[in-house]
């Protein structure tokens, strides 16, 4: 019996795979096509030691868990003066830059619209007063920067927490 069934096989007509339709051609995606390498490649970002010490509980590691590493780029915003007026730009540099060296957030406006608050990343040097990103920021106002951040989104604001320098 099993002898059989393999001359069957052996002399049933092969058949071709049937050629795909012009619609099923389309339903196969095609690979991602790479990103063009950059000039200067910025690291991954990820939390920081003093940040991973500061989430002493199991909600606050939680919590932690809500941030994703990003690459921004984006104009540098004094968000007060830009949430508050609109101001931004060449013709705000000098006030965004008194703004954000007093103590105002800064803060990226992506060309598409969005506007992210930019926050030191390192908890204990920030709490501390060791790192501000307030001299930094303000130098940069109304320029075009990357950042490479920890992105949270918690109560609807937007956060990408980045190395801040040292005072």
């Amino acid at each position: 019996m099993l002898l059989l069934a393999a001359l069957l096989l052996v002399q049933a007509p092969t058949q071709e795979a049937p050629k795909p339709t012009p619609a099923q051609e389309q339903e196969v995606r095609p690979r991602p096509m790479p990103l063009p390498p950059s000039k200067k490649p910025l690291p991954v970002a990820s939390w920081s030691a003093t940040t991973l010490e500061a989430a002493a509980t199991p909600a606050n590691k939680a919590w932690m868990k809500k941030g994703r590493a990003v690459v921004l780029t984006g104009e540098v915003v004094d968000l007060s003066c830009y949430l508050q007026l609109g101001k931004k730009g060449e013709a705000h540099k000098a006030c965004g830059a008194k703004c954000v060296a007093a103590g105002e957030p800064a803060g990226l406006l992506t060309k598409s619209g969005k506007v992210y608050m930019l926050m030191a990343e390192q908890h204990h040097p920030r709490r501390d007063g060791q790192v501000s990103l307030a001299a930094e920021m303000a130098s940069q106002m109304g320029q075009t920067i990357t950042v490479s951040g920890m992105l949270v989104k918690n109560g609807g604001i937007p956060t990408v927490f980045i190395e801040a320098p040292a005072k």
